[in-house]
């Protein structure tokens, strides 16, 4: 059998090292191409592309770049097009994933399309669920509430869960750590850091008996620290110990992403920012329909994850809000309760997502 899996962003490349993973599993000789990162790679993925080409994030921050962007989709057609798999499956990343379905329909009848992870129409561009309707056969969704969405259009739609919540328990004790999470591609990081910097630099002196991460991907690791001077602050790129010190993190300042999940599952208190080029953020004030950019706080309809946007990410309400959770208790075990109630809805049954979509497609 002979499997694409499409992943152009750090999230995507980390779903798509447990499905290669389970995948290895079965006895059925299965080859596995496409697109991903080093948890990709290091699962079995023979990569066209590396997942740093993808490195924008926004509309304007993808609009001054569509050339690159061109050609690099055409490249990725086509190795699809000479491969001819039995399945092909996108994830994540809507505007690229559907658009490169699109142009691969004349595969239809030889190839399954899948896509997992659903755009979250629920919160703009809700068209997206008629156009991914018409081009999959199976949508795999990591929240029940998204299923609806697309069944309406006669998409086979399942939820199968949050793969970063299908592990072990872990040690919940926390040590004097603050950690800071810039974002995960290189134009998000630059738009944080300018703001950020100040934030980290004024933290180091206000809350001294705290050590100091900056949590990133190694190929950012460089540029971080060209930016943070200070000997003091560790920059941590390193998986396994990114991990290991996420898990001990008394309190996470994080850009709003599939981090924040993390942070979740590891009972972390958090703080969310976010910055972008004027033309995004402009709109996204008018499109998107939701009031809130973490999940958690889109959930359960109010802030309970403190989020600093746009212009209220500054240095005053990011280190204000620092001050009030590492010094009132109640902020912390309220933020805690509420990770505990979202944490069981995000799984099905408790079982491994990965294994319930290679069960699924009868692979």
């Amino acid at each position: 059998m002979r499997i694409v899996i499409l992943a152009t962003e750090p999230s995507g490349d980390f779903l798509g090292s447990e499905l290669i993973k389970n995948l290895k599993k079965n006895k059925n000789k299965i080859i596995i191409s496409g697109v991903g990162g080093e948890q990709m790679r290091i699962a079995g993925l023979q990569s066209w592309v590396s997942i740093k080409e993808f490195n924008a994030i926004g509309i304007y921050e993808v609009l001054i770049r569509i050339g690159k962007f061109y050609k690099l989709f055409k490249l990725i057609k086509n190795k699809v097009l000479d491969f001819k798999p039995n399945i092909l499956i996108t994830i994540d990343s809507p505007s690229f994933s559907y658009r490169i379905v699109k142009k691969l329909q004349i595969l239809r009848n030889k190839t399954k399309f899948i896509h997992y992870v659903a755009p979250t129409v629920w919160a703009w561009k809700s068209y997206r669920a008629k156009i991914f309707s018409k081009l999959y056969d199976q949508l795999f969704t990591l929240f029940e509430f998204e299923t609806n969405y697309f069944k309406q259009y006669g998409l086979k739609t399942e939820f199968v869960g949050h793969q970063i919540f299908f592990y072990k328990k872990f040690n919940k004790k926390k040590k004097k750590y603050i950690s800071f999470f810039p974002g995960s591609r290189a134009v998000e990081i630059k738009n944080n850091m300018k703001k950020l910097e100040k934030i980290i630099i004024k933290s180091e002196k206000i809350f001294s008996e705290f050590d100091i991460f900056i949590l990133t991907h190694d190929h950012h690791e460089e540029n971080i620290k060209r930016t943070i001077k200070s000997k003091k602050i560790k920059i941590i790129s390193d998986y396994k110990k990114k991990h290991k010190i996420m898990r001990e993190t008394y309190l996470a300042v994080a850009a709003s992403g599939s981090v924040t999940l993390e942070l979740i599952k590891y009972k972390v208190p958090t703080i969310v920012f976010y910055e972008t080029h004027w033309l995004t953020k402009f709109i996204i004030k008018l499109f998107v329909k939701v009031n809130y950019a973490s999940l958690i706080n889109i959930i359960n309809g109010k802030e309970v994850v403190p989020e600093f946007l746009f212009n209220n990410f500054n240095t005053h309400n990011i280190v204000g809000s620092m001050k009030d959770l590492i010094m009132r208790k109640d902020l912390r075990e309220n933020q805690i309760r509420y990770f505990n109630n979202f944490e069981k809805k995000m799984l099905f049954k408790n079982k491994n997502p990965s294994s319930l979509i290679i069960k699924k497609l009868k692979i």
